[in-house]
């Protein structure tokens, strides 16, 4: 395994750890590279250095970009640390015992550092996952309920079309009062005894051909 390799492994391991990669080649080609259940890291740190990238991204599942890094800037970061380290190894060769306390405690208030940093970015990592989670739950509650809204809008618009037409239609014809139904009722009685009455009259008045 390279030390590029090796670096590449580091930094895509880091939490949260991504669904899939995309990589940007020095020579302009672009690669997506998923994260398959029960794949070794390392292997896909290696084929990431062989194809030698420029510039990593790390997704999620949703394809949302986690974080980002600059290869050289990441082999640069390396190499200082190996500096740093090799500098504080030959400091600590040193026959004073007092530069030697003061470099013990620097290199663990240095690794103190370092692991408040790496804690807080993945909690910063995990929170601002959580709101994209919040915010998205929150646009399609929002939507559903616009949605309630209009259905309810469009039913209280029928209902009241259907109520106006009714309306209408009473309107146009109205009921008679119950004086006026008994009124019609009385008038219809009349002309049918009116009509009934010289018809029985011309029946009942038939000559019989006798003279007096």
């Amino acid at each position: 395994m390279s030390d590029n390799a090796a670096l590449i492994r580091t930094w895509i391991m880091k939490s949260p750890r991504p669904a899939a990669l995309r990589v940007y080649a020095r020579d302009g080609r672009e690669f997506d590279i998923p994260i398959k259940p029960g794949q070794a890291w390392l292997d896909t740190a290696v084929s990431i250095a062989a194809l030698e990238p420029e510039r990593i991204e790390a997704l999620s599942e949703d394809e949302t970009l986690l974080r980002a890094t600059v290869v050289a800037d990441l082999f640069k970061k390396a190499e200082a640390q190996e500096r740093h380290e090799a500098s504080a190894e030959i400091a600590m060769q040193a026959t004073d015992p007092e530069t030697q306390r003061i470099i013990v405690f620097a290199k663990l208030l240095e690794r103190a550092h370092d692991r408040s940093t790496t804690a807080i970015e993945n909690t910063v990592n995990v929170a601002f996952t959580k709101l994209q989670e919040i915010c998205g739950s929150l646009a399609e509650q929002a939507q559903a309920a616009q949605q309630s809204a209009n259905d309810l809008a469009v039913g209280i618009r029928s209902l009241l079309i259907q109520q106006a037409q009714e309306a209408a239609t009473a309107a146009a014809t109205p009921e008679s009062s119950p004086l006026e139904r008994m009124a019609e009722s009385f008038m219809s009685g009349q002309a049918l005894k009116g009509a009934t009455e010289p018809a029985a009259a011309a029946n009942g008045a038939k000559p019989n051909g006798k003279k007096h």
